[in-house]
């Protein structure tokens, strides 16, 4: 799972891999997410539908201690999070993001923007205000 990165002008293009769809598990997530930046999709099924729960950053912990942080049920932080993630089985899948914070956030606030996750707020999310435009553009693994 790579992310490429094009600047034209005022204008990103972003290319993302994501890795293919997990159940989320917290015995094996350690097994499947790398230690890396990048980013966290969690959604949910409702009514055999799958609902886009939450895009999560993970810079300085990286993915798989993010997504551990995010569910461990010890954690004071993130309850009411967690809490809606916990209502049903929870699927995921990451993209490796290494190469800044600020490329982290144009592709988060991108995804929200685009996907609408229940869990996270757009209004109270911004760009990294470096481009006029960003593009994304995703690869899904099977």
């Amino acid at each position: 799972m790579t992310m490429k990165k094009n600047v034209r002008g005022d204008d990103v293009y972003y290319y993302v891999e994501w890795s293919r769809m997990f159940v989320y598990d917290r015995h094996s997530v350690t097994r499947l997410i790398p230690e890396m930046p990048g980013l966290v999709f969690m959604q949910h099924k409702v009514n055999r539908k799958m609902v886009n729960m939450l895009v999560l950053a993970c810079w300085r912990d990286g993915c798989r201690v993010g997504i551990k942080k995010l569910m461990d049920e010890y954690t004071m932080t993130h309850v009411s999070i967690r809490e809606r993630l916990s209502e049903s089985e929870v699927y995921f899948r990451y993209a490796v993001i290494d190469t800044s914070q600020n490329d982290i956030k144009d592709i988060m606030y991108w995804l929200i923007k685009e996907y609408k996750p229940e869990l996270n707020d757009i209004a109270g999310f911004t760009d990294s205000k470096r481009y006029i435009n960003i593009y994304l553009k995703e690869s899904f693994e099977s």
